[in-house]
């Protein structure tokens, strides 16, 4: 089960593609840790296994894409099922509603990192 998200930079690689492409893989991997950050504020169990197994996979390449991972048996389930109660307004959908609701910033990242390769 993942989640992924796509962003189209064809129209943004004219001339300086190869500095570009290092930008969309240090804004890829930079945005990647800051979703980290954010859904690690929203994931249950605030101390414990769950939060411990969340890393980045980092971006080698703009397809590959940086990954950001809770590698548990049971991340998934509780990823899934926003209606468990969780303690201290913990929830479900703790990387999903974090990835919508700060798209825009996300985006900026990336973006910055393409605009200072470019410069």
């Amino acid at each position: 089960m993942g989640i992924s998200a796509s962003v189209d930079i064809s129209n943004l690689l004219g001339g300086f593609a190869g500095r570009a492409v290092e930008g969309i893989v240090r804004g890829e991997n930079l945005a990647a840790e800051r979703l980290l950050a954010l859904s690690s504020a929203e994931a249950p169990l605030e101390i414990g296994t769950l939060i411990g197994s969340s890393t980045v996979e980092p971006a080698t390449t703009p397809e590959e894409g940086a990954a950001v991972v809770y590698d548990t048996p049971y991340a998934a389930r509780l990823h899934e099922h926003p209606e468990y109660n969780f303690q201290g307004g913990r929830k479900g959908k703790y990387l999903e509603d974090p990835a919508l609701a700060n798209k825009a910033e996300l985006g900026a990242i990336i973006a910055k990192e393409i605009r200072d390769a470019a410069s």
